[in-house]
């Protein structure tokens, strides 16, 4: 029904992870928790609501602060990329500071767009749509691109959270507002949750001790924990792990996160094990 499929090498600074999304007509919604990547999408069929607007055909859809439910017109068929946190703002000057929306790609990546998604409709099979995807992301980071540098400037706010750079507080507040669209703690507590609850489905069977994965990532106790994800992701943590457990369910989401998760874990710890060599 929906399907992980791994980042090609040269694309995990930019991916996260690539999906096919092929859902039932008996399925009328997909749950999203609030998270700080965001998602490139190509709806090849059906019709998708969020809040009520019409989803573009194709469409970037930012990092959100909020839990979001997408309502299904009948079956849906997709691809998409789920992009690093720090690529959107880097590979489109749109996207910069943008939490909370979504953008028809047309608009955001402007007339070469049209090229890139009929291709996409014409590519043979979902493996061949997603490369046309890749070959689209790396034409648009390849030099003399200031993508990279772009990106690498995201990340050392991100890394400067806590010692601000050498800025005042509010300066440093500020210009990571403008660049990543939601204030420091904000983006803290967001990711925060989404590795909380990537840990949560990651636990084989009914083992997920809550009061360990509390301490583990950082919060204060388990009800502190409990808070967050019912008000980031909409629901309680057991129902949201039972319900992604399940083979057709509204939080195929999570599982696709989790598998980026443990694809990004194996790939850091074998760069580690190359390294001790």
């Amino acid at each position: 029904m929906q399907r992980f499929v791994p980042v090609p090498p040269d694309l995990q600074p930019w991916l996260m992870a690539a999906v096919v999304v092929d859902t039932p007509a008996t399925l009328a919604q997909s749950h999203f928790p609030a998270m700080v990547s965001s998602m490139l999408v190509v709806r090849l069929a059906g019709q998708v609501h969020c809040r009520g607007a019409l989803v573009p055909p194709s469409a970037w859809i930012s990092a959100s602060t909020t839990p979001t439910v997408y309502e299904h017109g009948g079956p849906v068929q997709a691809v998409g990329l789920v992009l690093q946190p720090g690529a959107a703002a880097a590979l489109f000057a749109a996207a910069l500071g943008q939490v909370n929306t979504m953008r028809p790609m047309a608009e955001l990546a402007g007339p070469r767009w049209a090229e890139v998604e009929c291709a996409v409709r014409g590519a043979a099979d979902d493996g061949a749509r997603l490369e046309v995807l890749c070959q689209f992301v790396r034409q648009n980071f390849a030099p003399p691109s200031p993508c990279e540098s772009r990106r690498l400037q995201g990340l050392a706010l991100l890394a400067a959270m806590g010692h601000w750079m050498g800025l005042g507080q509010r300066q440093f507040e500020r210009r990571f507002v403008a660049h990543w669209g939601m204030a420091p703690k904000q983006f803290e507590v967001i990711a925060r949750m989404n590795s909380a609850l990537g840990h949560a489905l990651d636990t084989p069977g009914s083992a997920v001790s809550v009061a360990e994965l509390a301490a583990d990532e950082g919060y204060y106790d388990q009800s502190h924990m409990g808070r967050d994800v019912r008000r980031l992701a909409g629901h309680p943590l057991q129902a949201l792990v039972q319900g992604a457990r399940t083979p057709v369910s509204a939080q195929w989401p999570l599982k696709v996160g989790v598998q980026a998760q443990q694809a990004l874990a194996h790939l850091q710890s074998d760069q580690e094990s190359a390294r001790r060599r």
